[in-house]
């Protein structure tokens, strides 16, 4: 009887700590994969941010004229009305 305790015993420490060890792994391999996406995340938070002060960099920008000019000539293709453009398509 004592025997077949002493086995029954030793089966159930071994179980155990088999499934410790699996969840051990499995809680690992679980903390790598989020410190994984944590890095990706804040380097994208990062550049996010970058963004964001570049653009408030232009909205906190004083507009004058010539840059208002330019915005327009160089971006929206926009012309003055009386400035005539001529365009030159032959090959040197």
């Amino acid at each position: 009887m004592k025997s077949e305790t002493s086995l029954f015993v030793k089966i159930s420490l071994a179980l155990l700590t088999v499934i410790f060890v699996i969840m051990v792994l499995s809680l690992s391999l679980r903390y790598n994969e989020l410190t994984r996406k944590r890095d990706r995340l804040k380097a994208q938070v990062e550049q996010e941010q970058l963004e964001l002060e570049k653009l408030l960099d232009e909205v906190n920008a004083d507009y004058n004229d010539e840059y208002i000019i330019k915005i327009a000539r160089e971006e929206l293709g926009y012309r003055m009305p009386d400035e005539i453009i001529y365009y030159n398509n032959l090959n040197k």
